[in-house]
């Protein structure tokens, strides 16, 4: 990411974070710094866990924090929210079974079943993300997306490759939140 993005990212995430505090303040939840638990991790150490690059060593009490704090996962959630090119909380309010496409803000997912299974993205030509991060439940997966080819990034969801198996597993799960980044 640019530096001009990237800024522009940082600056949406604290606004949200600002405004989630806020929200929590009026309705009687007070989190100020000189409060915050020893276990809850600081907004620059999430940033940093957000903007990781899959596959690198991740900070081990960030990520317990997130799995087992709902307060965290917000956080998170949050500045994943503002670091994405897009994403979608949940794939479809009223779907009852597997799906095998999903829309995501301008992206459309689409899992061909095959020898291995493939996840096709397709949008814009001019901002293709470079990264899926998926999440159902405390479950989350994070991949690199390959470069475009014709307007689509096709990824091998192959069953050898534990994390692809995870994401395209994840994925047919309506309620899987996924991040474009």
């Amino acid at each position: 990411m640019s530096d001009e993005p990237r800024l522009l990212a940082e600056i949406h995430a604290a606004r949200a974070l600002m405004r989630a505090q806020a929200l929590g303040a009026a309705s009687g939840h007070t989190a100020r710094p000189s409060t915050r638990p020893s276990n809850r991790p600081s907004h620059a150490a999430l940033w940093a866990h957000a903007d990781r690059e899959p596959g690198r060593p991740v900070d081990l009490a960030v990520v317990r924090a997130i799995r087992t704090d709902p307060e965290t996962a917000r956080r998170y959630r949050t500045l994943l929210g503002a670091q994405a090119l897009a994403h979608a909380p949940l794939a479809a309010a009223a779907s009852d079974g597997a799906i095998a496409r999903r829309r995501v803000g301008p992206f459309d997912l689409e899992i061909l079943e095959g020898a291995p299974p493939l996840l096709i993205l397709r949008g814009p030509d001019a901002s293709m993300p470079r990264r899926i991060e998926a999440w159902l439940g405390d479950e989350a997966v994070r991949l690199d997306l390959g470069p475009p080819a014709d307007g689509a990034i096709l990824l091998a969801l192959d069953p050898s490759v534990p994390e692809a198996d995870q994401l395209g597993r994840m994925l047919r799960d309506p309620a899987c939140a996924v991040f474009l980044l």
